[in-house]
């Protein structure tokens, strides 16, 4: 072996020795993460391999999903599963949930966010928009890191490291200028005006989640402005009438769950309490499990799930 072929498989050695390093500190980092974003790029236990008999939820969605400045702990998210599960332990049925939104994301990155997260396997998709965007992706979304787009791993260390703003952690907008009270333009913001585009992103992600033979469940979140009723009202019409004769579909108005001028369920007149996100979660976990139960009594024809 000469000299160079040595210095090369010593340099070889040093290289992975550091990968290896990075990837445990990284997985670390993931792990002290108060917002529980873990190293596959999505909020909660980095799930790979199911549970034997586990059924498993994948929420998608913007800010009103991924809710940026609530603990992981306190989200909708975990609401939904906790109803699930205590719908499912007498049954010893187990569920679980993968919150899989972003904050400040457009609805025409969510059939894109379905792809990059099939090899997870959902069961079911539930879909649950912002009310601070309705297109495009911000400056940290998961897809805008070259090692996500190349190995579907998402680090966090060197951001912490250089003080810089880590992927996901672009901060919630609030509610979008044109869905704003006291505008007036543009005057029209249903799906036949401003919100066209959106509207058409949002059916072609329930289209994808029916194409793929799974159940999905769309919920508008709580009205924050008259004019975001009125978008959210739009798009409902626009999906129930697109799909509602699918019995893998349903849609689910959830503008009124919640009184977003009470304390006990907003801080703020957007987002939601602990309890705000209980009052919300457990119709969307109901609609999951109707859904379920008419493709269990009534089988839609679909394809197999190792063609998705």
């Amino acid at each position: 072996m000469t000299r160079r072929t040595i210095v090369l498989a010593f340099a070889l050695d040093a290289v992975a020795f550091a990968f290896l390093v990075f990837a445990q500190l990284d997985r670390q980092a993931h792990t002290a993460d108060v917002f529980g974003v873990n190293q596959w790029g999505f909020r909660g236990e980095a799930r790979g391999e199911r549970q034997p008999g586990e059924i498993r939820v994948a929420l998608v969605g913007g800010s009103a999903a991924y809710e940026s400045a609530t603990n992981h702990e306190d989200t909708m998210a975990m609401a939904i599963v906790s109803q699930l599960q205590e719908v499912g332990r007498p049954r010893n049925q187990e569920y679980s949930i993968v919150n899989l939104a972003q904050p400040r994301v457009g609805a025409d990155s969510y059939v894109g966010t379905l792809r990059a997260y099939a090899f997870l396997e959902p069961d079911a998709i539930a879909v649950v928009d912002g009310y601070d965007t309705i297109e495009g992706l911000p400056p940290h979304a998961r897809e805008q890191s070259a090692v996500f787009r190349t190995a579907g791993y998402l680090p966090i260390l060197p951001a912490r490291v250089l003080g810089r703003p880590a992927w996901l952690s672009d901060p919630d907008g609030g509610t979008l200028e044109m869905l704003r009270d006291g505008r007036t333009e543009p005057a029209d913001v249903s799906c036949d005006g401003a919100s066209k585009a959106y509207c058409a992103a949002m059916g072609d992600t329930v289209r994808f989640v029916l194409q793929q033979g799974l159940p999905i469940v769309v919920a508008s979140p709580p009205f924050v402005t008259r004019r975001h009723a009125d978008q959210q009202r739009s798009l409902g019409v626009f999906l129930t009438k697109t799909f509602n004769s699918d019995p893998r579909f349903l849609y689910l108005d959830l503008g009124t769950a919640i009184n977003l001028t009470h304390p006990a369920e907003s801080p703020d007149g957007i987002h939601r309490t602990v309890v705000g996100n209980h009052e919300v979660g457990q119709p969307i976990a109901l609609g999951i499990l109707r859904l379920m139960d008419r493709m269990r009594t009534a089988p839609v024809n679909a394809p197999p799930r190792g063609s998705r």
